[in-house]
Formats: structure tokens, C-alpha cells, sequence
């Protein structure tokens, strides 16, 4: 996977890690999610995230493995 941990600091107060990913591990991620979310928002089997339906379940399945 392409996330690294990167130092992220605020001035005077304390930072902390954050995970950054390549541009490319992001972009998958980014669509992936957005077609999880537009499918769920329109889908009338999903009952707005109460449930899903198995094409949102096979969404989320394709977003978590663009993740990795």
C-alpha cells in the first residue's frame, strides 16, 4: 500500500502522525468511495446507511480494497 506516516505540526501546539497517501492510492480510493456513497444515497433498497443491499456491500468491498 502507498500510505506513509508523515509528522504534522501546529505552531506552538502539539502535532501528531497523520496518513498520507500517493496521489494514485488516493485517487482509487477517492472514485471507489464515491460511487459506494452516490449508490447509497440513491438506492432505495439502502434505507439511507439504516441497511444496505448487496451491490452497496460489494461497493464498500471495492473501497476497502482500494484502501490496501
Amino acid at each position: 500500500m502507498s500510505v506513509r506516516q508523515e509528522w504534522r505540526g501546529f505552531g506552538s501546539g502539539p502535532g501528531h502522525m497523520q496518513a498520507v497517501a500517493d496521489s494514485g492510492t488516493y485517487s482509487r480510493m477517492q472514485t471507489a468511495y464515491r460511487a459506494y456513497i452516490n449508490h447509497s444515497t440513491a438506492c432505495d433498497a439502502c434505507g439511507h446507511g439504516e441497511t444496505k443491499c448487496t451491490k452497496a456491500d460489494e461497493l464498500w468491498k471495492a473501497y476497502r480494497a482500494a484502501r490496501t
